[in-house]
């Protein structure tokens, strides 16, 4: 039976062209979900372990080594020293950052410092111009902040310890950029371990000791272990360099990759997909070859045999098509790779690696899904009686037992689906609501034989008005109830979650954006806490930013401190005096720049933020103040200017800073453009520039990007539906030459049969599109009530154009899949058709 598969495969190739090409995407969508994990995680191992990469072993603090230990064990220079002196120690440096704030001539900037030594291996840093710092007042700095910075080797900063201490500092230096996104966000210095110890002070602790050994590694490690141990340091644990990688990683994930799950995920809705095509193609096909079975059955071939060959068609389909995958989705990796490489140089450090795990284990997965999608319609082959086969095939009917245990069993999940999936929503609850959801959703594609058959005949016989060729359109499109509910469901899937993740995603935009609206009353304020700005200054900035195009209003504000007594921290449920952070304003101008007027100061007033107090009023010094209370989300509690001054605080350290206020037409993708001219005005940070539209823009940004990546994973199932209706146009057209071709005997022209066999395939795809948009906008709003109701008041939101959108695109998709079965019936004239056995 082997060569009659390899027979069959052969004359019926291209009948089995989609099935490849459905297997293929499907198995290399799982390819590249694997070795986009195994990639992250070596990509990961380059990035977080750029401090260990020149070393062997590195000892830190476990907790779980010493359970009853209540305070994690750091380590100082001391320990650091006593290290190097260890036989079988070569290098050893202590990983510990100090901050503090540099300042240029132009600017200040935010800095991390960490201790080096010549003779250790620099502390893990890499130098590219320059020396080392030696003595007290030298300093080495990463390449790419010194270039943002205008610094050079040679240049003189000032640098200030968090306690406010300054000194001059000369560069003497370039290190390498750090790779490692824990540190990288800083501008990141190193100085030599005595000056470093004298700069952080009371923090000059480490959190790791990276250590490189000469001789057995098992034995420098049980050297190390011993050290510790005659140290009492019972929860410092010594790994290679390699494990520590490791733990840190999955430190940094929690144990686990959540992007992988989600890959996964979308992974598996790809297969199940491409199993549905998979199943419809191989129907179709027997039926084509009813009486080729037949005619195996009459020579002698069992019922097993025939199976077989159909089987092992599935398992050389398979395999080809699954080998095809993994190779295509290794070499989309590497190809992204190497343009990530390319566009971007500070990503050199991103690594692909493919494991024999992730090679096997799709191919295995591809082939086995193939065999088992094609062991149905393997059955039904093997049921065929010789006599029956030489008539003409017809489907099974859902009227049968296999239907009727399959609809029953359908109405039970989408039953008890729907009502977990409401409760939830109006509940709240997030788990249950996902569990209505994996239960209604495959009950309702068991029950899709009902309702896409009747749902495709009534909008064909709607659509088709007096035009013959849609009539007949109309009533082909169902003519084979399971084959076009088969077809159907594979597009319905993805479009409904495409949909779902369109309307949820656009729901919790709009909920997210009027929760924050409500919290935060300012769109933006800069502070000048780095003491970079006075009050004057401030002033000036602020008239500079008023200017600015989308600024539609600017105030100043000056933050400062107040102690309250002991009664008044009780009153606010606290033991002990209470400092309280104040907001000094000019109501006016405050007013213009604020969304909430109910958060302006009156004269003799405090608006009170961030505590439950209770009381009308409140006494700050000698002075009594009325009380507002609010819940927005403030820096401080807002007063005006002149009744500050009557409380007459004394040693209040004291800020100002900037309160601006947007165009409402500003669009959210530009508001970045704006916090950074903003921060080029003020010189501070634009990490450091909060408020409303801020929070919206970069949630905003967020949900697109997820909502942009999930709508293109999607893509692949859509696509692979697609694929499907091209593939059930093939064998249609297969199955009907001798009544296409007595239609053109008939006088229907080529342009007629085209335009029947189009609009089938838009009925189908439109039609599937259409249920799918559906159920998406009901999964997607209750998927967001359950995942956003407790936020407070929710906002739906449907965006109707990006729905039309997709059912646009399905139809024209539809369309384009069937050109080329039209072409192919066009082509036959209706003399060969008719003479076609």
């Amino acid at each position: 039976m082997l060569h009659v598969a390899l027979s069959n495969i052969k004359t019926y190739a291209r009948r089995y062209i989609a099935v490849v090409l459905a297997v293929a995407i499907g198995t290399a969508f799982l390819a590249a979900t694997l070795a986009v994990n195994s990639s992250t995680q070596a990509t990961l191992k380059n990035s977080l372990g750029e401090s260990y990469k020149n070393a062997d072993l590195v000892a830190y603090s476990d907790p779980n080594l010493d359970p009853e230990t209540t305070e994690q064990t750091s380590f100082t220079l001391k320990e650091t020293d006593d290290i190097r002196k260890l036989s079988g120690v070569t290098e050893a440096y202590g990983l510990g950052y100090a901050y503090g704030q540099m300042h240029t001539s132009d600017n200040g900037y935010n800095v991390q410092v960490q201790p080096v030594d010549p003779k250790q291996g620099l502390g893990g840093m890499e130098l590219v111009e320059g020396r080392a710092p030696l003595s007290n007042n030298e300093m080495i700095i990463d390449q790419s902040h010194a270039e943002d910075m205008g610094i050079s080797v040679g240049d003189v900063v000032a640098l200030d310890d968090e306690q406010g201490k300054a000194q001059n500092i000369k560069i003497v230096g370039l290190q390498r950029s750090s790779t490692n996104p824990q540190t990288s966000a800083y501008a990141l210095a190193g100085m030599s371990e005595k000056a470093w110890s004298n700069f952080a002070g009371e923090q000059a602790n480490f959190n790791d000791i990276v250590i490189k050994g000469d001789g057995a590694l098992n034995a420098v490690t049980q050297e190390v272990q011993d050290y510790f141990a005659d140290k009492k340091m019972k929860d410092i644990a010594v790994v290679t360099a390699d494990q520590k990688v490791i733990d840190d990683v999955a430190q940094m994930t929690g144990g686990t990759d959540q992007l992988t799950v989600v890959l996964l995920i979308f992974a598996l809705i790809a297969l199940v997909v491409t199993g549905l095509v998979v199943v419809n193609t191989f129907s179709v096909v027997i039926a084509q070859r009813t009486r080729e079975l037949a005619l195996l059955r009459i020579l002698g071939a069992k019922r097993k045999q025939i199976r077989s060959s159909v089987l092992l068609e599935a398992l050389v389909i398979g395999v080809v098509a699954s080998v095809i995958g993994v190779l295509l989705a290794v070499a989309l990796l590497a190809g992204l790779i190497a343009l990530l490489h390319a566009l971007v140089p500070s990503m050199s450090y991103a690594a692909m690696a493919v494991t024999p795990v992730g090679l096997i284990v799709p191919i295995i997965v591809g082939i086995l899904m193939t065999v088992i999608a094609a062991s149905l319609p393997a059955r039904r082959a093997m049921k065929l009686a010789p006599l029956a086969a030489l008539r003409p095939f017809d489907s099974a009917s859902v009227k049968n037992r296999a239907g009727i245990v399959r609809i029953i069993f359908g109405a039970i999940l989408a039953a008890l689906g729907v009502a977990l999936l409401i409760f939830g929503a109006v509940k709240g609850d997030l788990i249950v609501a996902f569990l209505g959801g994996l239960l209604s959703f495959p009950g309702i594609l068991m029950l899709a034989s009902l309702f896409v058959p009747s749902s495709v005949a009534g909008i064909g016989k709607a659509f088709a008005g007096k035009s013959t060729s849609r009539r007949l359109a109309a009533l082909n499109a169902v003519r084979n109830p399971g084959r076009t509910t088969a077809t159907a469901t594979a597009l319905l899937i993805g479009v409904t979650l495409v949909s779902m993740i369109m309307v949820g995603g656009q729901t919790a935009k709009a909920s997210l954006n009027n929760s924050v609206a409500a919290e935060y009353p300012m769109d933006m304020a800069v502070s000048f806490f780095d003491g970079t700005a006075d009050e004057a200054k401030a002033k000036e900035l602020a008239e500079k930013i008023n200017d600015v195009e989308g600024v539609s209003a600017t105030t100043t504000f000056a933050s400062t401190t107040a102690e309250l007594d002991a009664d008044t921290g009780a009153d606010m449920g606290l033991d002990g005096s209470v400092q309280l952070q104040l907001l000094s304003v000019n109501p006016e101008e405050f007013s213009k720049t604020v969304l909430d007027q109910q958060i302006v100061p009156k004269p003799g007033e405090i608006v009170l933020t961030g505590w439950d107090f209770g009381k009308p009023t409140i006494k700050i010094g000698d002075k009594t103040l009325k009380v507002r209370e609010t819940s927005a989300l403030l820096s401080g509690s807002p007063i005006a200017e002149e009744t500050l001054k009557t409380l007459g605080l004394k040693n209040a350290q004291t800020y100002p800073g900037i309160i601006v206020k947007v165009d409402e037409d500003v669009a959210g993708s530009k508001i970045n453009e704006l916090v950074t001219e903003i921060s080029d005005i003020t010189g501070v940070d634009s990490s450091m520039i909060d408020g409303g539209v801020v929070m919206k823009s970069m949630f905003s940004q967020i949900i697109d990007v997820l909502l942009t990546i999930v709508s293109a994973l999607l893509a692949v199932a859509v696509l692979i539906a697609l694929i499907g209706v091209a593939n059930t146009l093939s064998l249609s057209v297969l199955e009907r030459t001798r009544e296409n071709s007595l239609l053109r005997a008939l006088g229907l022209k080529k342009k007629q049969l085209q335009s029947m066999l189009a609009t089938e395939a838009v009925l189908i795809g439109g039609v599937a599109a259409l249920l799918g948009m559906i159920l998406g906008v009901a999964y997607g709003l209750l998927g967001a009530q359950s995942a956003l109701s407790e936020m407070g008041k929710m906002t739906y939101s449907i965006p109707w154009l990006q729905l039309i959108a997709v059912l646009a695109i399905s139809i024209i998709a539809a369309l384009l899949a069937s050109i080329m079965p039209g072409r192919r019936a066009a082509k036959l004239s209706p003399v060969e058709g008719l003479a076609t056995e």
